[in-house]
């Protein structure tokens, strides 16, 4: 079968076969449904990291990528207070993830790579990955915009360097994925939305943050009152969209080709 993209939901079952005897690389891009302010849609973390996994399965030119329908909810009870979020519990996403899995080791797969594109799946996604992995099944799982971080991040223009939420990097590279009367509408809501430097867990009235600089975790409760974003997305432009995407885009193919071909151990099934 040819490398590059070929989605699992559009196949007969016999092309599906075709590819798994090929040593196709199956792919499960994993988002969630949750408000991100007023300048995004709720469906912004599934729609980027669906997109982005099909973007980097279409530039792969080593393997067969064999990229499942997206799964459009996630791990989303700290943005539960507003309208537009739909969240599973922390139980119910890991067993989802370990029965689709299971679905395919059933039918002959030996390898998945998770491509997860919101922060609040991480927890429940490095659970599911460690007990597929300590049963006998191949899984892996990265967040889409990993790989090529050390590129991209001197892209940003803004105040925030990095993934936060609704942030320049969400942003941009949304207007970059959408049509661009879709972009164009989101431009319009950026003039005025200052940057919000600290995590949405900390009260208005405080600047610093104890728990970032030393590592701690806690969840980002976006309250009633909240703004909605962690970032800087004024800053977002239409042209430094088009470069994410090429740099994401480039640096999570080479990361199929390379989790492809990498020699995995797992433990044995039983």
């Amino acid at each position: 079968m040819t490398p590059g993209l070929h989605r699992f939901a559009e196949l007969t079952r016999a092309e599906v076969a075709a590819l798994r005897d090929s040593g196709a690389l199956v792919v499960l891009p994993l988002g969630a449904t949750e408000q991100h302010g007023d300048h995004l849609p709720v469906g912004t973390d599934h729609v980027l990291a669906g997109m982005v996994a099909e973007d980097a399965a279409r530039a792969c030119t080593a393997v067969p990528v064999l990229v499942l329908p997206t799964m459009p909810f996630g791990l989303s009870p700290h943005h539960r207070l507003w309208a537009g979020t739909v969240t599973l519990s922390a139980a119910t996403l890991i067993a989802v993830l370990k029965e689709v899995a299971g679905s395919l080791a059933a039918t002959g797969f030996t390898r998945l790579l998770i491509v997860n594109g919101h922060g609040g799946n991480v927890a429940p996604m490095g659970v599911a990955v460690t007990e597929l992995c300590s049963a006998g099944f191949a899984c892996g799982a990265v967040n889409y915009f990993a790989p090529g971080e050390a590129a991209w991040r001197p892209l940003l223009a803004g105040s925030f360097a990095g993934v936060g939420h609704a942030c320049e990097f969400e942003t941009a590279l949304h207007m970059a994925l959408v049509s661009a009367e879709r972009a164009a509408r989101i431009a319009a809501r950026l003039p005025g939305l200052p940057p919000r430097l600290v995590q949405p867990y900390i009260t208005e009235d405080s600047a610093t943050d104890p728990l970032r600089a030393a590592g701690a975790l806690f969840a980002p409760v976006f309250d009633i009152r909240d703004c909605g974003y962690y970032g800087d997305p004024a800053a977002s432009t239409l042209a430094t969209g088009e470069a994410l995407r090429r740099v994401v885009v480039q640096a999570l193919a080479q990361f199929y080709a390379d989790f492809a071909a990498a020699p995995l151990r797992t433990l044995p099934a039983g």
